[in-house]
């Protein structure tokens, strides 16, 4: 699930990204995702800095880890740590009561975009194939 996002809000790539993850089998209600993620940005921005954002939640009505990847060239401001946009935003949803395999799903992605010369890469990448190759390449 990777795409590149044309929206330049905040609210807007969100929304995207839950868009997508809506059509998975393990999200089984859209507006739940929605809520959950806005309720998470609400207690502090996942913009992390380096052009990078982790939305996340963990709520009743997904029943399996899932995630997407947004890909903006432009950036979309994001509130992040740096005060940059983020280029790469990685929504992870999953069930509640897995936190130990919830972090390490957070801390793998975080680990492999700080490398300043994969996210660039990413951002480059022409179609979602490229990004997934290159994220496999790297992991």
């Amino acid at each position: 699930r990777i795409v590149f996002l044309k929206e330049d809000t905040k609210d807007g790539a969100i929304k995207s990204l839950v868009r997508c993850l809506s059509k998975t089998a393990e999200v089984q209600k859209e507006k739940d995702l929605l809520k959950a993620i806005h309720d998470r940005e609400r207690i502090l921005s996942t913009g992390i800095g380096y052009g990078i954002a982790i939305p996340h939640a963990k709520i009743q009505t997904v029943t399996g880890f899932v995630a997407a990847i947004g890909v903006s060239k432009s950036g979309v401001p994001f509130d992040s740590l740096d005060d940059k946009p983020a280029h790469i935003i990685v929504m992870i949803a999953g069930p509640e009561g897995q936190s130990e395999q919830y972090l390490r799903i957070l801390s793998r992605f975080t680990a492999v975009l700080k490398n300043e010369t994969t996210r660039n890469r990413v951002i480059e990448a022409k179609k979602p194939a490229d990004v997934f190759a290159i994220l496999q390449e790297v992991r």
